[in-house]
């Protein structure tokens, strides 16, 4: 996936990190000493400049991101962003935002609002509520692995029984594109739909 990000701060940096070995991540950031100190110390490939300036974000061809991140520490910039990238239509665009008062203009615009501090007591709130699951899904406690993938090859028209067999997988559930569907071992998966699966990488 092609994913643009906004900021390079704590937030933005993170994100790029956990990305960038399997997709084609872009940081971009108006402080030039950050800029250099991270293309100094990474491989991510970083732009330096206003992230506003409209040449700039033309350049991008935002309409080709899968993901459109808004993370700077500045938030007119991610709103104009936001909605400069859906103007363009990127795929999904993601704002950072202070307060949750913002969050039902931004969902009316079609932008998902992410409010960090909000998001970090729903993830502190889990491992209370489903300590179970947050250590299963916790490489330093399970070698069980949660993925999203795309049907496509082999698994074209074949039942959800036979697609785990043959890839030595378990599918948990299927999307179709507008519900998600029980993994009943006699469905039958079609192109393009998403399946969610649960592997055990054994040590």
């Amino acid at each position: 996936m092609r994913i643009l990000i906004f900021g390079a701060g704590r937030v933005g940096l993170n994100l790029a990190k956990f990305l960038e070995k399997k997709h084609e991540v872009i940081v971009l950031d108006r402080d030039k000493d950050v800029c250099d100190r991270i293309a100094s110390e990474s491989d991510l490939q970083v732009i330096c400049g206003d992230t506003t300036d409209p040449d700039r974000l033309d350049q991008l061809k935002l309409g080709t991101a899968d993901f459109v991140f808004a993370v700077t520490g500045h938030e007119e910039a991610n709103f104009l962003v936001s909605l400069y990238a859906k103007h363009a239509r990127a795929k999904r665009v993601v704002c950072r935002a202070s307060e949750a008062k913002y969050s039902r203009l931004m969902e009316r615009l079609e932008v998902e609002p992410l409010l960090p501090e909000s998001t970090l007591a729903r993830e502190l709130a889990n491992m209370v509520m489903h300590p179970v699951i947050s250590q299963l899904l916790d490489p330093r406690f399970s070698q069980i692995e949660m993925l999203e993938k795309e049907v496509t090859g082999g698994m074209v028209n074949k039942s959800v029984a036979e697609a785990s067999e043959s890839q030595k997988f378990t599918i948990a559930a299927v999307y179709d594109g507008r519900d998600f569907q029980p993994a009943e071992p006699s469905f039958i998966l079609q192109k393009g739909m998403k399946i969610v699966v649960v592997k055990h990488n054994r040590k």
